[in-house]
């Protein structure tokens, strides 16, 4: 397994979906679908149960392209307790934690958010899309729907 510490998190190993290249300078890595795998450390990270690490925090907000100022900015926090965070200078707010979490998956489309509009956005369609047709008959109305 290859030991993946170029995303700034000591914990992340690669089973596969990297090859290793011999070049003169010396053996280099390369990556295969390095925004699905930024994609899916960022999941775990958003989606577990413990409060996130320092180094965790860091990784979402570097994912989110957000710099510790414009981060504290949304946070009500200056950039410099953003750093002390980051830097595990100081704890990590219980809302700071969650509110990046939760940032971090409505920028991949997968937060409570994004979920709700998509359903709202495919009720919406089956709406449109419903089409009633009606036949009069010797027992009375009745109703065919279909798909427009």
């Amino acid at each position: 397994m290859y030991h993946y510490k170029a995303c700034g998190l000591d914990n992340v190993y690669l089973k596969n979906g990297y090859e290793e290249k011999n070049t003169p300078s010396g053996k280099s890595i390369a990556i295969h679908d390095i925004d699905g795998l930024h994609k899916a450390i960022g999941k775990g990270i958003a989606n577990k149960e413990a409060a996130l690490t320092p180094q965790e925090f860091r990784f979402l907000r570097g994912e989110l392209d957000l710099s510790q100022k414009a981060l504290g900015m949304l946070l009500d926090r200056t950039d410099q307790m953003v750093a002390k965070w980051e830097k595990g200078e100081t704890k990590i707010l219980v809302l700071a934690d969650k509110a990046i979490r939760d940032l971090y998956m409505e920028s991949i489309g997968e937060g409570p958010i994004s979920n709700l509009l998509q359903r709202l956005a495919q009720l919406d369609r089956k709406n449109r899309e419903l089409t009633l047709q009606l036949e009069e008959t010797a027992t009375g109305w009745l109703s065919e729907s279909s798909a427009a």
